[in-house]
């Protein structure tokens, strides 16, 4: 929801991104910053990705148009490999990940909330010419942001199973 984190706190968040590891310092990560009008034309780019695989109902059109316009701003953070004998893809891959996480706990220490999505859209090839990603590349994902209308809770996890201490 209303209202969104101002230019100068995705600046910041985009700086945290930015410190994100990545091995050999390739930075491979580009971020499409969102927001307004801009969420409007994704939504007519989330449709015309949509009927790209045939005609689809009007209930699903009218709701690839609205995916965009969940919050106030929306990043989409892309991954461009760059050839490297010694950082596997998979590596630059993970990089943009932590990237994106970062800039998550960016937004929650300014009092934003934010989700992470991913989906259909995501491997679209109508939606990656949209934002030149190149044959390659990936969107990672379309992180949204904004007010949460209520903090949401998770319960704790215990790491039992999660953990095994090697000997």
């Amino acid at each position: 929801m209303s209202p969104g984190p101002s230019e100068s706190e995705v600046s910041d968040a985009i700086a945290c991104a930015l410190r994100a590891p990545d091995h050999a310092r390739l930075k491979p990560w580009r971020f499409h910053v969102l927001q307004g009008d801009s969420l409007s034309k994704l939504g007519e780019v989330f449709e015309e990705a949509a009927c790209a695989g045939g005609e689809i109902s009007d209930d699903k059109r009218q709701k690839c148009r609205n995916m965009p316009l969940r919050a106030p701003l929306m990043i989409v953070a892309v991954c461009e490999p760059i050839m490297n004998p010694k950082v596997p893809e998979v590596d630059q891959l993970l990089a943009v990940g932590a990237a994106v996480q970062n800039m998550q706990l960016a937004f929650n220490s300014l009092g934003y909330g934010s989700i992470w999505r991913t989906g259909e859209m995501a491997k679209s090839r109508v939606v990656k010419n949209a934002f030149d990603v190149s044959l390659e590349g990936e969107i990672v994902g379309f992180l949204y942001v904004g007010t949460p209308e209520k903090v949401p809770t998770r319960p704790d996890t215990a790491v039992d199973g999660y953990v095994k201490f090697w000997e």
